[in-house]
């Protein structure tokens, strides 16, 4: 036999304690409509400008191509498109309150919603969404997500 003391056990290690995350307002209804709307306003300038100013159908779709290129990047790097960004809202994943990314805001968001919205009537659904108490969209169940103030 050895004259070796008994192996001890290490002291446990305790977790940190768990902050508990501020969650941030929901947007009220009022201020994503004024952000889509001027999202949209984005559109039909940048329409407007290049058919009156340059009369040239081809730099109409590449302008209108290089918003959406722009609202893209926008959405996936900050939950946020120009009219968001106006009115100082963003989307984020409804678990974590993080930008959900490319895949969560344009693809499923997006793209998604957009491919559902040729149900008949599922755009009025969409949007009588928004009346629930969580005032979350369609859109916004299938991506987990919600519309929060910054």
């Amino acid at each position: 036999m050895s004259n070796m003391p008994p192996p001890t056990m290490p002291p446990p290690v305790m977790a940190p304690p768990q902050l508990e995350r501020m969650s941030s307002p929901d947007a009220p209804r009022g201020t994503r409509l004024a952000a889509a709307l001027i999202d949209s306003a984005c559109g039909i300038v940048v329409y407007l400008f290049t058919i009156f100013l340059f009369n040239e159908p081809m730099l109409m779709i590449l302008g209108l191509a290089a918003l959406a290129a722009y609202q893209v990047y926008l959405l996936s790097t900050n939950g946020q498109t120009i009219g968001k960004q106006v009115m100082n809202i963003r989307i984020v994943k409804i678990d974590t309150e993080e930008n959900g990314g490319f895949v969560t805001n344009v693809l499923v968001r997006g793209i998604l919603n957009g491919i559902i919205g040729f149900i008949p009537f599922y755009g009025l659904a969409d949007i009588l969404f928004i009346y629930r108490e969580d005032q979350r969209c369609i859109h916004d169940h299938i991506a987990g997500t919600k519309v929060v103030m910054e």
